[in-house]
């Protein structure tokens, strides 16, 4: 009676592993604030990571992700990396493009390298992809917006595995009158980021681990994300500052997830009373 309860028990995980979780997105919910913004400001981004992109299923798939976000209606959408998860199979460009021109924010779409986006000869035809999807690609670079009269920098890192990771130059040139949000695809970049004055990183490459049990963190994990790999952390109390590890979108090398959702992050930034 047991051992039938058990595979029982069994075959119900492994057909929610395969054909429920990881169709179920969801929607996180964060608010940070910082004094460097005024009290009466809200700046809303929205980050979605790792789509992994493989077949017609997921690109059917992501039209729900577009319509959900939409209608959230974000001054931001970042995208922190891995479009695709094998461009040698990846057939379906046009389709996604007219996807990615479909999200609409208020001000702007931004987005940077994962190891995936430079893997297998992808790197220009990424760019171009993004460009072609009005979305503006951060190598290594800083985009500075004002919103509500506010000063807002978004520093876009390469990928730490397979890009230039020389950051120190683009670090090194942070704004301190502005709220800087830092995207790197890679989470224990923070390590680095976080001896900076920044206020917030947005990464992903994780999955969460895709599968996920309390008692035993997450089984598989890729390298640059074995510290910080799901979820929010405190990164630095000296700059208020903080890391944002996004469960992502997609999978990567199995297609299954136990525990950890595919997730689009919702962010809202506040303002506070200066003291």
């Amino acid at each position: 009676m047991k051992l039938t309860s058990f595979f029982l028990l069994l075959i119900c995980t492994i057909y929610y592993s395969v054909y429920v979780e990881p169709t179920s997105i969801r929607t996180k919910h964060l608010i940070f604030s910082d004094n460097r913004l005024n009290s009466n400001t809200t700046i809303k981004l929205i980050q979605i990571s790792d789509t992994h992109f493989n077949n017609k299923k997921d690109i059917e798939r992501f039209k729900k992700v577009i319509k959900n976000i939409n209608q959230m209606k974000p001054d931001f959408i970042l995208f922190t990396g891995d479009l695709v998860s094998d461009i040698r199979k990846f057939s379906y460009k046009n389709e996604v493009i007219r996807l990615l021109k479909e999200l609409n924010p208020k001000i702007g779409k931004l987005a940077i390298y994962g190891n995936h986006d430079h893997g297998g000869y992808f790197t220009e035809q990424y760019e171009e992809l993004l460009t072609e999807s009005n979305f503006i690609l951060l190598k290594n670079e800083e985009k500075t917006y004002y919103v509500q009269k506010q000063k807002v920098s978004f520093i876009g890192l390469d990928d730490y595995m397979l890009g230039n990771k020389q950051y120190n130059d683009i670090l090194d040139r942070i704004q301190k009158n502005s709220y800087t949000v830092v995207l790197a695809h890679e989470p224990d970049i923070a390590d680095l980021t976080k001896t900076y004055p920044i206020n917030l990183q947005l990464s992903g490459h994780s999955h969460g681990g895709q599968i996920y049990l309390p008692l035993y963190k997450s089984f598989i994990m890729p390298p640059y994300a074995k510290k910080y790999n799901r979820g929010v952390y405190t990164l630095s109390s000296k700059y208020n500052s903080h890391l944002v590890v996004s469960n992502g979108i997609g999978t990567t090398k199995l297609p299954i997830r136990l525990f950890t959702p595919p997730e689009i992050v919702s962010i809202e930034i506040t303002g506070q009373n200066k003291k």
